[in-house]
């Protein structure tokens, strides 16, 4: 989710620093003669771009600036049939390469590379079906489309990253996660060639369903469309510390013990910025008036809430990323539960608390998670997927920031530390289960196998072994089976 307002409070763009990170002079070769054959192979309509270009910058920053690198060259492709044509020369020439939409990964290499980066931005056409049933979106960012599909909840993620790892929407209550509407992807596999994925490649589809890019390059996806109301209700609230935070908690409990509409759904997001609390309420109705189960928390008193009726284009505007991105270094990791607990939002908030005390003598920005209380009937919709979601277990992401370089392994072994005793909590609330896999658009690098996709691992192994025999998509970070 990343909502914080946190980034109000910065802008500009920060890329200087990845610069240390460009591989050796071998394979700074290796990726120039590379990108010199892709610019004499892809159409007009692509283009490749290198350093001191404005594009060049614009697709080498990250939401996060610890994700970002500088890339040999930048290729911007236009089409699928371009798309292709890249893939084959990488795999030719064995240069290190990634893929980015929306720059919204934060473990760093998966969506950059100081090799080839490949651009999905001008990837962005949408067709509707005739009969409004289905939509094909490009694989670049969804902003801006005027169609409605179970889609993410702010701006900022794009659809190709969101989908590939499973894809929670405001609906998912209603319809399950993005990868259960999808009906086909367009996946430029690693030797160049173009397949139609859909249920008739069974094995295939169903890694392409949150086993994010170890498959090959999905440049468009057909999403089945539901009827929308005009106008739905939300917004966000901010909370000052005390009984108002307090009374958040046992809401926030109580909502997810008792709520039984599926129009109805919030994120509680509880942090410190800057050493200041922020604990922060997203809310959502499917519909223009709010149903009685989030009323409770309209009775809490706010020091800053937008909470109205507006169109949903509307709403995912002001719940999302401020244009002030690249600014900070960051992590997120997760622990997925049964259910949630008083006592263990309780022990999320004194967790808020140990790592805000340690941030200013860590250059740390700030310290967020993410309570997301989705109905524990939602795994009803899931299809066969390579993320395991039948068991409609709730994923709490954490999100830490911070600024200096030197910080990075502190801070990403503070997240697993607090993945870890959350995790005990969970156990003595009884509110986890041995089976359940950590989210893979959550999950810290370090993660992989077994703690992503449980019994699926098998599988995929197989599914990668066929599709990409030479191991080309190997050539591009991404979590390991």
């Amino acid at each position: 989710m990343q909502f914080q307002l946190a980034f109000l409070f910065f802008s500009g763009l920060i890329l200087s620093a990845a610069v240390a990170d460009l591989g050796t002079g071998e394979s700074l070769g290796l990726a120039n003669s590379t990108c010199a054959i892709i610019a004499q192979r892809i159409s007009n309509a692509s283009e490749v771009y290198y350093p001191a270009s404005s594009n060049y910058v614009r697709d080498n920053t990250h939401y996060l600036l610890s994700s970002s690198q500088a890339s040999t060259c930048v290729v911007e492709v236009a089409s699928t049939a371009d798309t292709a044509k890249v893939i084959k020369v990488i795999g030719l020439k064995r240069s290190p390469f990634a893929v980015i939409a929306g720059g919204h990964a934060s473990n760093p290499g998966f969506s950059s590379t100081p090799g080839v980066l490949i651009s999905l931005v001008r990837m962005k056409r949408f067709i509707k079906a005739a009969d409004s049933s289905t939509l094909v979106l490009g694989t670049g960012n969804l902003d801006g489309t005027g169609y409605n599909v179970v889609g993410g909840r702010v701006t900022g993620p794009a659809v190709g990253g969101w989908t590939l790892g499973g894809g929670y929407s405001w609906l998912t209550n209603q319809h399950g996660l993005g990868c259960d509407t999808v009906q086909s992807y367009t996946l430029v596999l690693p030797n160049g060639t173009v397949s139609e994925v859909d249920s008739s490649q069974p094995d295939l589809f169903f890694a392409l369903k949150g086993g994010l890019n170890r498959f090959g390059i999905v440049t468009e996806i057909t999403f089945r469309l539901y009827q929308h109301p005009k106008q739905v209700w939300g917004g966000y609230q901010v909370f000052a510390p005390g009984a108002s935070t307090d009374a958040l908690l046992s809401a926030t409990a109580n909502f997810s013990a008792t709520n039984t509409d599926p129009k109805a759904q919030i994120i509680t997001t509880l942090g410190f910025l800057a050493g200041n609390p922020s604990n922060v309420l997203l809310t959502f109705y499917d519909g223009p008036n709010p149903g009685p189960s989030l009323a409770p928390f309209q009775n809490i008193p706010a020091v800053l809430s937008n909470v109205s009726t507006q169109a949903f284009s509307s709403l995912t505007q002001i719940t999302g990323d401020p244009a002030s991105i690249g600014t900070t270094r960051g992590a997120f990791h997760t622990v997925s539960t049964t259910g949630l607990t008083l006592n263990f939002i309780k022990a999320v908030y004194a967790d808020t608390l140990r790592y805000n005390a340690l941030a200013a003598n860590h250059t740390g920005v700030f310290v967020d998670y993410d309570i997301e209380p989705f109905l524990t009937s939602y795994g009803r919709k899931a299809t066969d997927s390579a993320y395991q979601h039948a068991k409609s277990q709730l994923p709490l992401n954490l999100y830490f920031s911070w600024m200096s370089p030197a910080e990075d392994a502190f801070w990403r072994g503070k997240l697993q530390e607090s993945v870890d005793r959350l995790t005990a909590v969970a156990k003595q609330e009884g509110i986890w289960e041995a089976d359940l896999t950590a989210y893979p658009n959550y999950a810290l690098s370090t993660y992989g196998g077994e703690q992503l996709y449980g019994s699926n691992v098998k599988r995929l192994r197989a599914v990668r072994q066929s599709m990409d025999p030479d191991g080309v998509m190997e050539l591009s970070g991404g979590f390991t089976f």
